[in-house]
C-alpha cells in the first residue's frame, strides 16, 4: 500500500466528488484514511457490492462487513480525510455505551430459550412433567429479557456504527421482530394448552417445535453478532 499524502487533505463534502460517475475517480474514506478504489474491480462505477458507494467515509459501514481493512492493502492511499468536529457525547451515555450492554444482556435470552428447548427434549425423553414447567419459566424469563436485549442493542448500532443499515444489521432486526413473535405464540400455547403438552398432543408438539425454531433465531443473532465484533476473514482473498 503506498504512503498517505501528507500534504493532500480532503473534507466531507469535497470527498463526495469523488463518487466514481461520469469518469470520476472513486476515493472511499476509512479510518482517517481516503484511498483510491477507481480501479479495483471491487468497485466498478464507484459502487461495492450495490451497497457501498464511493465518495463517503465508509468506516462505520466496513466495521460490520465480512471481512477487515486489509482490503486496503491493495489500493493506493491519496490523502487523509478531515471531518467535521462531532457534537461532546454526554458523559452519563458515553459511560453507558462503553459499559457494552449489549454483548452483556444478549447471552442471557440466548442461554434461556436454548436451556428451555434442552428442558422440553428431557420431558420427552423422561416423561417428568416438571421439566415442562422448568422450560415455561425458563422461557419467560428469556422472553422478559429479549426487549431488553434489543434495546441496548438498537442503542448500540444508532451510537457506535452511526445507525447504518447495513446488510448484517437488518438481519439482527428481521430476525429480533421474528423471534418476539414467536416467543408470544410460544408462551400462549404453553399458558392455554399445557396440560396438552404434558399429554402430548398434537398442539403440545406444536409447542416443542417453536421452542426449536426459537433456538435457531438466537443462534443466528448471536452469529450475525459474532460477525460484527469477530469479521469473517473469508471474503479478504
Amino acid at each position: 500500500m503506498k504512503d498517505v499524502n501528507q500534504d493532500r487533505h480532503l473534507t466531507e463534502e469535497e470527498l463526495q466528488k469523488y463518487d466514481g460517475q461520469d469518469g470520476r475517480p472513486a476515493y472511499v474514506a476509512f479510518k482517517g484514511k481516503v484511498y483510491d478504489v477507481s480501479g479495483s474491480k471491487l468497485w466498478p462505477g464507484g459502487m461495492h457490492q450495490r451497497r457501498h458507494k464511493a465518495g463517503k467515509d465508509l468506516t462505520a459501514d466496513l466495521s460490520a462487513a465480512p471481512h477487515s481493512d486489509v482490503i486496503f492493502q491493495r489500493v493506493p492511499a491519496v490523502g487523509t480525510l478531515i471531518k467535521a468536529p462531532e457534537k461532546e457525547m454526554n458523559p452519563l451515555l458515553r459511560f453507558y455505551l462503553d459499559l457494552h450492554p449489549h454483548p452483556v444482556s444478549t447471552h442471557f435470552p440466548i442461554a434461556l430459550t436454548l436451556a428451555a428447548t434442552v428442558f422440553l427434549i428431557l420431558h420427552f425423553l423422561t416423561g417428568i412433567d416438571g421439566l415442562v414447567d422448568s422450560a415455561y419459566y425458563t422461557l419467560l424469563a428469556g422472553i422478559i429479557i429479549s426487549p431488553l436485549t434489543m434495546l441496548s442493542g438498537a442503542s448500540s448500532w444508532w451510537y457506535n456504527y452511526q445507525h447504518k443499515l447495513t446488510v448484517i444489521f437488518k438481519g439482527k432486526a428481521g430476525l429480533s421482530i421474528t423471534l418476539i413473535a414467536v416467543e408470544i405464540v410460544t408462551i400462549t400455547l404453553w399458558a392455554t394448552h399445557r396440560q396438552a403438552l404434558l399429554d402430548r398432543e398434537c398442539i403440545g408438539w406444536l409447542y416443542f417445535a417453536l421452542a426449536i425454531v426459537m433456538s435457531g433465531l438466537v443462534l443466528l443473532l448471536g452469529r450475525l453478532g459474532g460477525q460484527i465484533v469477530f469479521p469473517s476473514k473469508k471474503n479478504q482473498k
